[in-house]
């Protein structure tokens, strides 16, 4: 492959590359290494916070202690039934303790005009969102879980094949030599295109005159 080719592929193959990188990193690789849980959101009661078809990771919670580290502001995943399996993610708007210390939560969608009915006690939290990745739910829906890993070794593996690719392609070019703005080979000088030298000068080049600047960040 020619070196023009391979110079017009390379951005668009690391971004490409990186792009898909960085989802399995966010919905795979992190999820595993925490223990924490990826879920796809289905409704739009967090939008625009928290779009439809996002996923959101969250820290699994569970009792008293875990939910004494909640505090107004963050957002839950929560079972609001005990019979019903379908889990919510709302955000905490309010505290409160009764006189045994428990606590339990006002919650809410950040679309909703109301807070939920009914508020949420330690027992119905599953999990604290860390963080949400917009649109990834659609294709983890798709997905199961040995296909996401599958999924990380393929993207290790093409980045690997990638970076290789290039180094042999620069060891290939640094075996020919080319003139650097036109990519051709190098023409040969002649004495007839050469510059006359008289005896007891001495050839110089007028170099520009670069201003330095301290690094900074």
């Amino acid at each position: 492959m020619t070196t023009v080719l391979r110079r017009t592929l390379h951005p668009l193959l690391v971004l490409a590359l990186a792009a898909v990188a960085a989802l399995l990193l966010a919905v795979v690789v992190v999820p595993l290494a925490l223990g924490w849980v990826p879920l796809t959101v289905l409704s739009g009661s967090m939008e625009p916070t928290v779009p439809t078809g996002s996923q959101v990771v969250v820290a699994p919670l569970e009792g008293e202690d875990d939910a004494a580290g909640l505090s107004t502001g963050d957002v839950v995943t929560f079972m609001p039934r005990p019979d019903d399996p379908t889990l919510v993610t709302h955000r905490i708007v309010g505290v409160a303790v009764d006189g045994e210390g428990r606590r339990s939560f006002t919650t809410q969608g950040d679309a909703n005009a109301a807070a939920d009915a009914d508020p949420v006690t330690a027992v119905q939290l599953r999990g604290l969102v860390k963080y949400h990745v917009p649109w990834a739910g659609y294709a983890a829906t798709l997905l199961d879980a040995e296909q996401k890993r599958g999924g990380v070794v393929l993207v290790a593996a093409a980045l690997f094949g990638y970076a290789l690719w290039q180094l042999v392609g620069a060891v290939r070019d640094r075996g020919r030599p080319t003139d650097e703005a036109t990519d051709e080979p190098m023409s040969e000088v002649t004495d007839e295109d050469a510059e006359p030298v008289f005896p007891g000068e001495a050839r110089t080049e007028t170099l520009p005159v670069v201003a330095s600047a301290a690094p900074g960040r």
